[in-house]
């Protein structure tokens, strides 16, 4: 009590003091200046646009307080209050309050605000609108790399306007990818990209060749299609495997393209029939196996994306008309027959005592032979690396029923005298019309009944070759199927530089010709109920294959 009193009379005679006489000073006196503590704080961080989230603050020293920024009015000097997330990106809310008598304090908080997204993770669609614009909305998903374990996070953002949609995404699948089936040689990440996409596309006077210069198409869960390969037949690269083939470096110019999913051993695809390009890009070769199922409703598969040229692209299957049921969309190519190049030798399918086969022959060595002397069975030379000049026969000729040898410029001639064979210049007559039947039966057209068959007694050696040549005679005989071994023939080409020979297997894009034997167009669409679109197809070329309208440079690669 003694130090209270002491202060009050201090105070008392410093105001005596103050007041007195002329010598003094006039100022007022004022009262100690007061500080403000203020807190501010949101119940998140982050937030969705258009949800609500919780302001909390409190005070010491404080008699008003205001809200500027993203919220406004008087407010309590503690308290909390909800407040609206009304725009992406910062949402800033200050709190400034005062007192008389004390400096003002201020507090600010930022919550950021994100647009709502539908989480698609392996969803499947069932919407089968062409118009992109129905699929105005924000996607987003959550997968898994699952041979390197880790997680990604996939956007999708479609937005619509009077004449187009821009859809951009991350090149995140919404499924798991890269399972334990695939051996992708470099390894997926996101990349952000653009596509615009028509909302009114039209078919064009003529169809459009796709180059691999650009995507292909835009899956709706922000997938690429890129079906062309860098792939093809290129023996004398240094990277060429034992086939011939090599992965990547081959020009638009090339010819005997690879097909990925046809030539797996390769290209590595996931079960998605994806893999990566070296810039990280994942991408669709075919059917997603997602996107769809196999229970369709209505009147069929979903549309799944969309083509560079804006037409949709649907799932695999279409209502049948005709049966009032579901079935899968069939391509209109088919795998040509025989085998690649221009040139093939005739061989008997059995080979009899001789593993390298017996080939229709002209009598004498290779470009020596002597067409007067006619044809023989002979050890196929093929087995040297190359078809040689005196087993040649012209592949296109053969569909046309003759047997045109053009090392020589001769046909083979039935010898109706003799039930033989006979080699003369092509002259179009009956005796050099021969079909070849599909049981591989080389059968005279003038009499069906007559087959092309090696002589059933044994081979003689020849003059060449380890182990040696082996030698039968040619007849025409009676076909019969005590005599298949002897009467059933096939035809095959060797490698070149330029053709890597075999039968035609389906691995190269010149495997496949367009007959129109399916459902669907050159291009993989067809028109149904007024509107175009392409479709997943099991076989080549499995999405699309031209382009029926124009496409959008935002595709370009």
């Amino acid at each position: 009590m003694k130090e209270n009193y002491g202060y009050l009379i201090i105070l008392l005679t410093t105001l005596v003091a103050c007041g007195g006489g002329s010598g003094g000073s006039s100022d007022p006196i004022t009262d100690p200046v007061t500080l403000i503590t203020l807190s501010l704080s949101a119940s998140t961080n982050e937030a969705e646009v258009g949800s609500l989230i919780t302001l909390t603050w409190s005070s010491t020293n404080a008699q008003t307080c205001s809200a500027t920024g993203d919220w406004s009015g008087s407010k309590a000097v503690s308290g909390n209050e909800g407040v609206n997330i009304n725009k992406e990106g910062s949402n800033t809310f200050t709190l400034n309050c005062s007192a008389s008598n004390a400096t003002s304090s201020s507090a600010s908080v930022m919550v950021n605000g994100v647009i709502p997204m539908i989480d698609i993770t392996n969803d499947i669609f069932s919407n089968r609108s062409s118009d992109c614009a129905d699929y105005d909305e924000n996607y987003k998903s959550s997968v898994r790399d699952l041979t390197r374990a880790i997680d990604f996070e996939g956007y999708v953002d479609i937005a619509s306007s009077e004449t187009s949609c821009t859809l951009s995404s991350d090149a995140i699948p919404n499924h798991d990818f890269n399972d334990s089936s695939a051996n992708f040689r470099t390894d997926a990440t996101e990349i952000q990209r653009d596509f615009v996409i028509s909302r009114n596309p039209s078919i064009a006077e003529v169809n459009s060749d796709i180059d691999g210069g650009s995507w292909d198409a835009i899956m709706i869960n922000g997938v690429v299609v890129d079906l062309k390969s860098a792939g093809c037949y290129s023996p004398s690269s240094p990277n060429a495997n034992s086939d011939g083939n090599i992965a990547a470096g081959c020009g638009q110019s090339a010819q005997w393209n690879l097909v990925p999913l046809e030539y797996t051993s390769m290209f590595g695809v996931d079960i998605h029939n994806a893999h990566v390009q070296p810039d990280g890009t994942y991408h669709y070769h075919g059917n997603p196996n997602a996107l769809f199922d196999d229970s369709p409703s209505g009147d069929g598969s979903p549309v799944i994306g969309w083509a560079a040229d804006g037409f949709p692209i649907y799932g695999s299957y279409i209502l049948d008309s005709l049966t009032g049921t579901y079935r899968k969309a069939l391509s209109g190519y088919t795998l040509k027959e025989g085998t690649r190049g221009s040139i093939v030798e005739i061989y008997l399918l059995d080979p009899l005592e001789d593993s390298r086969n017996f080939c229709i022959d002209i009598v004498g060595s290779k470009a020596n032979a002597d067409t007067q002397r006619g044809l023989q069975a002979h050890t196929c030379y093929s087995y040297q690396g190359e078809i040689a000049v005196d087993q040649g026969f012209d592949k296109d000729r053969i569909s046309e029923h003759e047997f045109f040898m053009p090392s020589f410029e001769v046909c083979m001639t039935f010898n109706s005298t003799d039930n033989d064979l006979a080699l003369g210049l092509c002259n179009g007559s009956e005796l050099q019309k021969f079909t070849f039947l599909t049981n591989g039966n080389i059968v005279v057209n003038s009499n069906p009944n007559l087959c092309l068959t090696v002589a059933q007694n044994g081979a003689r050696e020849g003059g060449g070759g380890n182990p040696v040549h082996l030698i039968r005679d040619l007849k025409i005989e009676e076909c019969q199927e005590s005599l298949s071994i002897y009467q059933s023939w096939g035809t095959r080409s060797t490698k070149t530089n330029t053709n890597p020979g075999g039968e035609y297997s389906g691995i190269y894009e010149e495997d496949w010709e367009w007959t129109d034997s399916g459902d669907l167009d050159e291009c993989n669409g067809m028109e149904y109920k007024g509107e175009y679109g392409y479709y997943v197809t099991d076989s080549f070329p499995y999405i699309i294959n031209c382009y029926k309208g124009e496409t959008d440079s935002s595709f370009n690669k």
